[in-house]
């Protein structure tokens, strides 16, 4: 290179060099909390390539097993009711409903785990089916022992009970292994017919048939033709199959724990126990002095049990106002000191007035059915038809309480002033309802004026602690 080219690119990196740096750092990106993660609402356009037929199949499918997950949802949190402790578990999941739909704003998001719902409930399902042949070979054969311990009825019984005993626990491994939905428990009887269909779509797919198949399928609807000549491997859907395809690859038995731990991680059990914990005791600090001055009303002499009744039920209309929504706020923001925020709950009072009004309704409404059922003592054996009513009507309270915060959390201005009173005035007539009955419920309960205590609406989600 000569001379003066290489002197002319020496001053022209001195010049560089002397200009001063323009661009500031780059900022510091601030971390992103899960909640406001979940906020996040990307619009992602995606396709479906698959036929009409294929996709209603499907849909109709998703739809079933949705209305079966929370059907097994319920009814899983109906069964931790009524475990002491565990029961925190059921407050914190409801609790943990009505804050995602509170920080989104959709009551579609209040349906959490419903997916692992349903496949937790078609394990417990498909079990007890499969061993309800156990229990009727085992009684036959308890009966012919009863009648001739020594006849070859009884020895012909108990061979059968143990040959079907050592199948019936392979085949329930076998369906845990595949996946535990239901199909895979009655896989015997549905093999035969999709076995009969993926032959069909093999020879339909084949070179031989598909240059016959393609121009006729393929006129009415390409997707169609697609749907048709393509053929599961049998690993997607046969159980021995996938069983078979795990012995090859050698990691079964890691395979098959690692997914059990994940799964179990995913439910999050610590995450809704503590919630539940620090739910309840935050509802104990706001009900705990109206409810034991309504309880000394009915233990102290005529002149302190008025003034003592009196306060008591002013206060709880006070906390009936507020509790529902402070809960749902301190499930949003995840922090035990919103429990106490009761200015951030007004504010979103007067921006969202008929929702609350509506939520506020709804809640005290289906917290009362309850009540009924404690009139007479119920042994724990008998809790969990009561306690699934309960959660019944809880879960979708709890569900409309948050999408009222939600929806104050959203809106930026309040309402009209004239919404705003209209909800304030119309509020104080249902509090006031509600407070009356709980009160003489006590006259009504097994357990007395103790039975104030049982604050299922807000408290633990169990109709009958025992006091």
């Amino acid at each position: 290179m000569p001379t003066d080219e290489i002197q002319y690119i020496d001053e022209q990196i001195d010049v560089v060099d002397e200009q001063p740096a323009t661009s500031a750092p780059p900022k510091p990106v601030p971390p992103m909390r899960l909640f406001d993660a979940e906020e996040v609402d990307e619009k992602v356009v995606v396709v479906d390539e698959r036929s009409l037929p294929l996709r209603t199949w499907h849909g109709v499918c998703a739809v079933l097993e949705w209305l079966f997950g929370v059907f097994s949802l319920l009814v899983g949190l109906a069964v931790l009711a009524t475990i002491p402790i565990v029961q925190f578990l059921s407050l914190g999941y409801l609790l943990e409903a009505s804050g995602r739909v509170a920080r989104s704003g959709r009551i579609r998001d209040g349906f959490v785990g419903v997916g692992k719902a349903a496949r937790v409930g078609s394990l417990v399902l498909g079990t007890w089916l499969m061993l309800l042949p156990l229990r009727f070979v085992s009684e036959m054969w308890y009966s012919a022992y009863l009648i001739d311990a020594e006849s070859r009825v009884t020895g012909a019984w108990r061979v059968g009970l143990v040959v079907l005993t050592v199948l019936m626990v392979a085949h329930i491994l076998l369906a845990w292994y595949c996946g535990g939905r239901l199909r895979h428990f009655f896989w015997p009887l549905l093999a035969p017919p999709l076995f009969g269909m993926w032959l069909i779509r093999g020879v339909i797919a084949s070179e031989l048939l598909r240059p016959v198949v393609k121009p006729v399928i393929g006129s009415i609807s390409p997707r169609l033709l697609a749907d048709v000549t393509r053929v599961p491997p049998l690993t997607a859907w046969f159980p021995p199959a996938i069983l078979l395809a795990g012995i090859l690859r050698g990691r079964m038995y890691r395979e098959a724990r690692d997914a059990v731990w994940d799964f179990v991680i995913g439910l999050r059990l610590p995450h809704y126990f503590w919630l539940g914990v620090r739910g309840f005791a935050g509802a104990v600090a706001w009900l705990f002095v109206p409810v034991i001055l309504l309880i000394g009303a009915t233990k102290l002499p005529v002149g302190a049990a008025v003034v003592a009744g009196l306060a008591g039920a002013f206060l709880l209309t006070i906390v009936m106002l507020y509790l529902p929504f402070l809960q749902a706020h301190f499930a949003a923001e995840n922090r035990f000191v919103a429990m106490f925020e009761l200015g951030q709950v007004r504010a979103m009072f007067r921006r969202a007035p008929i929702a609350f009004w509506f939520a506020l309704l709804i809640t005290l409404l289906f917290g009362l059915p309850l009540y009924l059922l404690k009139i007479e003592y119920l042994p724990r054996e008998t809790m969990g038809l009561p306690s699934a009513v309960f959660v019944a009507f809880i879960f979708p309270a709890r569900v409309l309480t948050g999408w009222a915060v939600g929806r104050g959390r959203k809106r930026e201005k309040p309402r009209f002033f004239l919404f705003r009173w209209m909800s304030r005035l119309a509020a104080l007539p249902v509090v006031g309802m509600y407070v009356l009955i709980v009160y003489l419920t006590q006259y009504l309960s097994w357990y007395g004026s103790w039975s104030l205590l049982e604050q299922h609406a807000f408290m633990l989600p169990a109709p009958f602690l025992g006091f």
